[in-house]
């Protein structure tokens, strides 16, 4: 097997195949987990916004996904706390949010973390006295876990697909499909010195994130277009006037989308937007608009805040590889995986997985 991309993806099939005893190719144009995988929010999370959007299964099998990581990789995969403060201008009220909550906890019933909590207005302020007072109700404190280090996460799957044979190739980019008939039995790469090699294999395994169709363009047949990615968009700063202990979990009171406010590495981590992106991944940048919507959000929730521009430590983008839908809003694109064999190519596999901590990136 060939594996193309080396994001969280990709190094979890490397992992696998491996483990079952295939012989196993993971290469990647960049480093391991240096695309998409690398600009999320940093939440191993069940998806709780999914909910919104009646995708129980999703939210079911992220949940069992969590509940895994928290016992396999506890040095990596923590329980992180969350308020979700809710409003009397917000657009979910507090029987919405009680009502996901108790959904959230249903869904998890063997999980090893707290059910959620539902706190009134002096408890929640108590919590986080920061928090803007005007119009709040109260919150809901639940828990889910972040992953401070994305890029290790994929690291050690790497590694673990490295010890059962597997062989890793990086910044090296697969310049071409070799087809014969109507299957794939290989791809040609090139390396960091210019040279170009080939390398064969019975199954090839698209797992390019939102490089998936440019990599398809490689090979010699047509192909629907399978990406419409969106961007999303982190800020990170020091600790602030009023900032939270917890991870807060806020409704953007200038278009109602959801964004974080995490603890990260003794900072914050602030975001993220969604928006669509139709130009070349390699070039995703933050853009003025989105720092500033950020910031604005985050002042508007604390208001001892005052972060400016010149808080900000550094800026992140990425693009999540959500299914190609022009008739739906971002956020209401399905974040579900898909695992597509190409009927003209019978050995040829994409491969697709977008959840918030890969946003996450996905």
């Amino acid at each position: 097997m060939i594996i193309v991309g080396a994001g969280i993806n990709g190094a979890g099939i490397a992992r696998d195949a491996a483990m079952r005893g295939l012989k196993v190719l993971l290469v990647d144009k960049g480093d391991v987990g240096s695309g998409t995988t690398s600009a999320s929010t940093r939440l191993i999370h069940g998806g709780l916004r999914y909910l919104e959007h009646f995708e129980f299964g999703l939210v079911r099998e992220s949940l069992r996904e969590r509940e895994t990581l928290l016992k396999i990789a506890p040095h990596l995969v923590r329980p992180l706390p969350i308020t979700i403060p809710i409003y009397k201008q917000s657009k979910r009220g507090r029987a919405t949010i009680r009502a996901g909550m108790i959904a959230y906890d249903l869904l998890s019933v063997s999980k090893s973390l707290p059910r959620h909590r539902m706190l009134s207005r002096r408890e929640t302020l108590k919590q986080s006295p920061g928090l803007n007072a005007e119009g709040l109700l109260g919150s809901a404190l639940y828990f889910d876990a972040q992953v401070e280090f994305a890029e290790r996460l994929v690291l050690e799957n790497v590694l673990a697909a490295q010890l059962r044979g597997a062989e890793i190739l990086t910044y090296t980019r697969v310049t071409n499909l070799v087809v014969q008939g109507d299957s794939v039995s290989g791809v040609e790469l090139v390396g960091e010195e210019g040279v170009s090699r080939f390398a064969r294999a019975e199954v090839v395994v698209n797992a390019a994130g939102p490089w998936v169709d440019r990599l398809l363009e490689r090979a010699p047949v047509e192909s629907p277009r399978l990406v419409g990615g969106t961007k999303g968009s982190h800020i990170v700063v020091p600790a602030f006037s009023g900032a939270p202990e917890n991870a807060i979990y806020l409704e953007a009171q200038s278009d109602h989308r959801p964004f974080f406010i995490i603890p990260w590495n003794g900072n914050y981590l602030i975001g993220t937007t969604d928006v669509r992106f139709e130009d070349d991944a390699d070039e995703v940048r933050t853009e003025l608009w989105e720092i500033d919507y950020l910031l604005a959000e985050t002042n508007f929730a604390f208001p001892s805040a005052d972060l400016t521009r010149e808080c900000i430590l550094f800026t992140y983008s990425g693009v999540r590889p959500l299914p190609h839908m022009d008739d739906k809003e971002e956020q209401s694109i399905t974040r579900r995986h898909f695992i597509r064999e190409h009927p003209q190519l019978n050995n040829l596999f994409d491969c697709r997985w977008q959840t918030d901590y890969l946003s996450q990136p996905g």
